[in-house]
């Protein structure tokens, strides 16, 4: 056995079989290959030596070469809120709401969302108020509670010295 069969047997086990075949290829080829083995863009930068915004530009046409164009798109419309969509999209898939019904309804709730926090805001502002009124009616009440006791305690004083 010689050492390039050893060679060949490492790169098989560590899932860089293909390595030679890319070797020679440009960058562009083997940031492809790599995309097409499940490499993050960040793994290609790192193992390619090449800026992260020409991988992003790589990423995009591998996406195109797979015919995945709306993710293409999508990605440039999201890119720089991708940390807050991507926790939307855990949240609604360990809830299990990733089906066209429940998307369907989240976009209907969506569109009201403004409204609702405005409605929600006013209504909390409501509450703080008529709880303010309620104290104040309860303390109002005890009041004239005191009143009533005093004054029935007076009508049993006179009724006392009339008799």
């Amino acid at each position: 056995m010689s050492f390039g069969d050893i060679s060949n047997i490492i790169r098989k086990v560590d899932g860089r079989a293909n390595d030679i075949k890319t070797s020679n290829k440009s960058k562009a080829t083997q940031a492809l290959y790599l995309f097409e083995h499940g490499k993050k863009p960040i793994d290609v930068a790192i193992e390619l030596d090449i800026p992260f915004s020409h991988v992003e530009e790589l990423q995009e046409e591998f996406w195109a070469l797979k015919e995945l164009y709306d993710l293409a798109f999508v990605y440039l419309e999201i890119k720089n809120n991708l940390t807050s969509f991507l926790k939307l999209y855990k949240l609604l898939k360990q809830n299990k709401m990733l089906g066209e019904k429940h998307i369907s309804k989240l976009l209907e709730f969506a569109v009201d969302l403004s409204l609702m926090e405005s409605k929600t805001r006013r209504l909390r502002s409501e509450i703080i108020d008529l709880e303010i009124k309620k104290k104040d009616l309860k303390d109002t009440l005890k009041l004239q509670n005191a009143q009533l006791l005093d004054l029935g305690k007076t009508i049993t004083n006179f009724q006392n010295a009339i008799e």
